[in-house]
């Protein structure tokens, strides 16, 4: 887990006076498989422990529903719980993406609450940058955006699982998750604003699993990874972070989801 002190609160819980966790963005549909003309419910989640939601999005941005055809924006976000939920028509499609943002925040971390999320995701080499710097003992300043994705199955089988959403940092499968075989890999691709994203860990959580998150692998020169799969819903998450030179952030992070199904 994350422990952080808010500067600009996007989807916090509290844990103290000073100090609060922030959380993943991820969406989960009420089913994955659906068919043309039903209504469906879409879950805006917020939380580190998957499938269940642990803070309210107050901000969520754009939520989107993608198809061969085009984009179609999601009105009507209610609060259910600790979620924000849209219902909707499905529409005729193979594959139904669906999008959502949430914006650019900025918060300030204590030294070993920083370097200890850093280690956690799989950014450790920037904690040896902030060391070459003379930094380790620095408040993390950092802003960051977090995007999440999800993808449906409908109708007859297609290529639209492989769709560009265009986020600013995306995980695309490279199969079709709802025709994996037993046994079969699911080979990913990460992108970072259009082009391949590499050395970024990956990580999976996933109901058939315990709920449990794991590394399952890092991204190669090409942003490739392999992810085993099993019967089960699943998210993914990355987290890229570069070096900015502004007056109240040394740090900007960009974060991104992919939930899913294999059956």
């Amino acid at each position: 887990m994350r422990v952080r002190t808010p500067l600009v609160l996007i989807f916090l819980v509290a844990l103290g006076a000073t100090e609060a966790a922030a959380h993943y963005t991820f969406i989960l549909p009420q089913a994955f498989r659906v068919t043309a003309g039903e209504t469906l419910t879409i879950g805006f989640h917020s939380g580190d422990g998957f499938p269940e939601s642990s803070a309210i999005l107050k901000r969520l941005q754009e939520p989107t529903i993608r198809t061969e055809r085009g984009a179609i924006k999601l009105g009507g976000l209610k609060e259910d719980g600790k979620r924000l939920v849209a219902s909707t028509v499905v529409p005729t499609s193979s594959h139904i993406i669906v999008t959502a943002l949430n914006p650019p925040a900025v918060e300030q971390m204590k030294p070993d609450s920083f370097e200890k999320y850093l280690e956690e995701e799989g950014l450790g080499h920037i904690v040896r940058a902030r060391a070459a710097r003379g930094e380790s003992g620095a408040p993390g300043r950092e802003r960051y955006s977090m995007y999440a994705k999800a993808v449906l199955a409908t109708g007859t089988p297609g290529d639209g699982y492989r769709s560009v959403a265009g986020l600013a940092l995306e995980i695309i499968p490279e199969k079709d998750p709802y025709r994996l075989q037993s046994g079969e890999m699911l080979p990913v691709r990460v992108l970072f604003r259009g082009k391949p994203a590499a050395d970024l860990q990956l990580t999976a959580a996933s109901t058939a699993e315990g709920f449990k998150t794991r590394v399952v692998g890092t991204t190669d020169a090409e942003g490739r990874v392999t992810v085993p799969v099993s019967r089960g819903q699943w998210r993914l998450h990355t987290i890229l972070m570069e070096r900015v030179t502004e007056a109240e952030i040394d740090w900007e992070s960009t974060w991104t989801t992919l939930t899913f199904e294999v059956s």
